[in-house]
């Protein structure tokens, strides 16, 4: 037997059987120099862009917005706010408002925003972005018919900053980059209108080439442009592997060619039983968010076999379209029927929990009521010693995944 530590909430739980450890390394990448550094030397050599501090420069005392990623995100802030300012010069500290990037996620706590932006908080204006607040400001349509609302603190910006990571997004293909503007600071419905393009063929996970959600995304941004990016590439909470600086674009597609090695893990066998931790506290804070796990790895399941998510759910199922949905639709067909005449965000969850069904089955091992589980055919355990009671056959063949929300798995019958 091989003892594990699966992430949980905070801390990890231990599960001791014989199984793969399906974990992520480095990708061929080296970074011999600490985060901060590399997040200075990204600031320094900006990708197909002037330097901040000379874009800063030539506007007269300019209005500066950074917008950050909020607190369901595990992105080092923090440190790049501290180059941010540096590089920006501490004379222009006083013109400079945070945004904090929520979508239509509830707002952060105090707590949360202690937890984002550090001890530099005090040095700053903090908006929180309110994606129905009613000064939203319309700066266009795509041209697949997403009216474009955002923030007015960024539109009316004469600097307009960008932070965020770049990792798997399941229909977006990657986040990073114009995602901090859609959904980041935009309008619900500008939210929903995008969201909407899920449903189509190429709307799926590190993929970009033809993706609807992506070039819908993009082309919002283009109506009020970023002046300049700061995206940073992690294995793992303060496992910084990769930072890059300057034009959205450039900086969006070097990111993914570096998060493409780090995410994507290939398997030569598919598993009777998986494993599946979201990645511990603030990924698994609720189903809504760690449900993703399960997105990015139910493919290495064999059909009719299971997947045990490992989350803890301290906030519960994180939505309540989600929830309703989950209760309304109790199968796939009825779900995809419903996104498709009457999208609303939070429904989409079910929908990709529901397609999962199709082909395998689930379990949840949580804090999360195990009766409402049930009701939604999904087996609710408190504890894994609860699954292991039962046995494992010999034969089945079992694999773990540490870190789901940001480990694509890859069978090699898909390669």
């Amino acid at each position: 037997m091989t003892r594990f530590q699966i992430p949980y909430g905070a801390s990890a739980i231990e599960l001791e059987i014989e199984a793969d450890l399906l974990e992520l390394g480095s990708g061929g990448i080296k970074t011999p120099i600490g985060s901060a550094e590399l997040i200075r030397q990204a600031l320094r050599k900006p990708l197909c862009s002037r330097r901040l501090r000379e874009l800063v420069a030539s506007k007269k005392d300019p209005k500066i917005v950074i917008v950050v990623d909020d607190h369901t995100r595990d992105t080092p802030t923090e440190l790049m706010l501290e180059a941010l300012l540096d590089e920006i010069g501490e004379e222009h500290r006083g013109r400079i408002t945070i945004v904090v990037a929520c979508g239509t996620h509830e707002p952060p706590s105090s707590e949360d925003i202690n937890r984002i932006i550090g001890n530099k908080g005090g040095k700053f204006d903090i908006a929180i972005h309110n994606c129905d607040a009613s000064d939203l400001v319309y700066v266009g349509t795509t041209s697949k018919g997403t009216p474009v609302r955002l923030n007015k603190i960024y539109v009316n910006a004469d600097i307009r900053v960008l932070t965020g990571d770049i990792t798997l997004h399941y229909y977006a293909g990657f986040g990073g980059g114009r995602k901090s503007i859609l959904p980041g600071i935009s309008g619900r419905e500008t939210i929903q209108k995008n969201h909407a393009l899920l449903v189509e063929e190429h709307a799926r996970t590190a993929h970009i080439e033809n993706n609807p959600v992506h070039l819908d995304m993009t082309e919002a941004a283009s109506f009020a442009p970023p002046d300049f990016v700061l995206n940073v590439v992690e294995a793992g909470k303060g496992n910084l592997r990769a930072a890059f600086a300057g034009d959205m674009t450039a900086v969006l597609q070097s990111g993914i060619e570096v998060a493409q090695q780090l995410f994507s893990l290939k398997t030569h066998t598919t598993y009777d039983i998986l494993f599946v931790s979201a990645g511990g506290f603030p990924k698994d804070r609720n189903l809504y968010q760690a449900s993703k796990a399960i997105e990015q790895c139910y493919r290495a399941v064999v059909p009719g076999g299971e997947l045990i998510l490992v989350a803890e759910c301290r906030e519960g199922m994180g939505d309540p379209y989600f929830e309703a949905w989950m209760d309304a639709y109790p199968t796939f067909p009825e779900t995809e029927e419903a996104i498709r005449t009457n999208f609303v965000l939070g429904g989409h969850k079910a929908y990709y929990l529901r397609k999962v069904m199709t082909r395998i089955r689930l379990s949840v091992v949580s804090e999360l009521n195990a009766h409402k589980l049930a009701r939604w055919q999904i087996k609710g355990f408190k504890s894994l010693s609860e699954i292991l009671q039962g046995g494992k056959s010999n034969t089945c063949k079992i694999g773990i995944v540490p870190k789901g929300v940001d480990t694509l798995l890859v069978p090699a019958s898909n390669i």
